[in-house]
């Protein structure tokens, strides 16, 4: 009785630990989207392609995302803050499937990491909602990206949580190739952003 007890305690684990990933998932992949439609609202209305005032969220004088996405505070540390997001959550998918794809024997380092680096962004909301609420105006799909770093990291951590193994050095020395592509794409898009500024 005890060991069925034991089966069925562990079956149960193993399908929370499932759902953690597919949710972990599915917020990256949400967020993507999310900052993909911002960064390209925030370069169109920079250059002129579209009209203030008619995109998707633009919904009443003070419901308006292209009035957020024209104000000083929509570049606080100097890049489009949906193209830093952009790139922070991309890095975190592919970081997320590729691990999940080529690097099964390193899931304790490559969650943990993922964790830690959720984490971080968890914190730097913190920062932008105080910049969302000292706007003249409100963008809608902005804090949508505060509520998915919040659910990936719930979801990471509840995933940590099942998998076994510590952060190793040995691990960081297979993944250095991973680390190296998703920190790379990050400042390829930061550098994209500057030269496309320069042209």
């Amino acid at each position: 009785m005890h060991d069925a007890d034991a089966g069925i305690e562990e079956t149960v684990f193993k399908m929370k630990r499932v759902s953690a990933e597919n949710v972990l998932t599915g917020a990256l992949i949400v967020a993507v989207l999310d900052c993909v439609w911002l960064s390209w609202r925030y370069i169109a209305l920079k250059s002129g392609w579209v009209v203030p005032g008619t995109g998707l969220c633009s919904w009443t004088p003070f419901i308006d995302c292209d009035k957020v996405l024209q104000t000083p505070e929509a570049r606080a540390f100097y890049v489009p803050n949906a193209l830093l997001g952009f790139s922070f959550f991309f890095g975190s998918l592919v970081w997320w499937w590729l691990g999940n794809r080529f690097y099964q024997e390193h899931r304790g380092t490559l969650i943990r990491l993922l964790a830690v680096w959720l984490g971080l962004a968890t914190l730097m909301t913190f920062w932008f909602f105080w910049l969302l609420f000292h706007l003249s105006a409100f963008c809608p799909f902005c804090p949508w990206n505060h509520l998915f770093t919040y659910i990936a990291f719930g979801a990471a951590v509840v995933t940590a949580r099942g998998i076994p193994g510590a952060i190793s050095k040995q691990s960081l020395r297979a993944l250095a190739p991973l680390i190296v592509l998703c920190v790379g794409q990050f400042f390829a898009v930061l550098i994209a952003w500057r030269m496309l500024l320069n042209r």
